[in-house]
């Protein structure tokens, strides 16, 4: 599992084929077929365990009572995680250009992007569907996207202080 997360976050869902990620993970084809089907619940199981690790940040970022400083937390998390060397954006918004619409894990794809959309309305003690709440999805997305593509985690604290000063406007 570890070996097929790195290569589906490095090179991608398509990229990266299952005689690959046994290649590179030194297992036997059938340990593989042993605890998944096939490449598709393998790459299910990877957006899974992405998605409790993102989870896992909302929920410590639960006990910042002022919403501001909620944000401004969260987006400097991000910030941390897109200095790293690692670092290849968001793996659902990277996985949901590759996967079929209709597949185990594009369905994962949307619950991730519900708990970003509940994390910013309890945030600011608005619906999911508030603007507000679709201005910051599109904060954190084009953050995402620019600091991987440009190779400037910067670009995702710029992201954090568009962001405050949404929450700031309401």
């Amino acid at each position: 599992m570890d070996t097929a997360t790195a290569l589906f976050y490095r090179d991608g869902i398509n990229a990266t084929g299952i005689d690959r990620v046994i290649a590179d993970a030194g297992v036997a084809k059938a340990s593989l077929y042993n605890n998944f089907t096939g490449k598709g619940d393998l790459v299910a199981a990877y957006l899974d365990a992405s998605l409790a690790r993102f989870v896992q940040l909302l929920d410590a970022l639960a006990d910042v009572a002022d919403p501001v400083e909620r944000l401004d937390a969260f987006f400097a998390e991000i910030e941390r995680a897109a200095s790293a060397n690692e670092f290849s954006g968001c793996p659902f918004s990277n996985a949901a250009v590759e996967v079929a619409p209709d597949s185990p894990a594009h369905a994962i794809v949307l619950r991730f992007y519900a708990h970003l959309a509940r994390f910013f309305a309890e945030t600011l003690g608005v619906r999911s569907e508030d603007e507000t709440v679709k201005q910051l999805i599109v904060c954190y997305d084009g953050a995402m996207s620019a600091a991987k593509i440009l190779r400037d985690p910067s670009l995702v604290g710029a992201a954090g202080a568009l962001a405050r000063s949404i929450a700031c406007r309401r």
